[in-house]
């Protein structure tokens, strides 16, 4: 492991904290989620955040194109993503489930999702390493919602893969 880095064993997915505020992102906190996505083939996390009691989160996040990641939507804050290797769609919805607009980014390229819009990120290319930034704390049950369709959706692995490939096309 990396020595700036303490693993968070409360965390769904393979997350960490870097041991002390005040620590740069540098290029070897990217080879080492670069390394460990290889390593274990899992997303990764790197929270620059004290703790998810912190009121400003701050996230350095691998996830891979072969992943599907739920539509939610947050009632009082928007995120921030910042791509930093690959290219990534993040995905608006509509309340009902109808995809209103796809934003393909890639290096460089900053987004903010609005608040109370259903969204989704889907990697376009093998996997995207993404800052994302938003309003703390995190909030186990009620931080993101969920609703029928996404509920159905995430349990659907045709329409996922039906959902990816039109998204896929129309990402090009």
């Amino acid at each position: 492991m990396h020595q700036n880095l303490k693993k968070d064993r409360k965390a769904k997915t393979p997350s960490f904290f870097l041991k002390r505020e005040g620590i740069p992102f540098n290029q070897k906190l990217i080879n080492f989620i670069i390394n460990y996505y290889k390593k274990n083939n899992e997303d990764i996390r790197i929270c620059m955040h004290p703790s998810i009691k912190a009121k400003h989160h701050d996230m350095i996040i691998l996830q891979q194109r072969k992943n599907f990641y739920a539509p939610h939507k947050h009632l009082r804050k928007g995120e921030t993503y910042h791509i930093i290797k690959g290219a990534m769609a993040c995905v608006l919805f509509s309340e009902k489930g109808k995809i209103k607009k796809i934003c393909k980014l890639k290096k460089n390229n900053i987004f903010r999702t609005p608040i109370n819009i259903f969204h989704t990120m889907l990697p376009l290319t093998k996997y995207v390493i993404y800052h994302e930034c938003k309003v703390g704390p995190f909030l186990k049950i009620n931080d993101s919602i969920f609703n029928k369709w996404s509920k159905k959706l995430t349990n659907d692995q045709i329409q996922i893969k039906t959902l990816k490939n039109k998204i896929f096309s129309l990402a090009k």
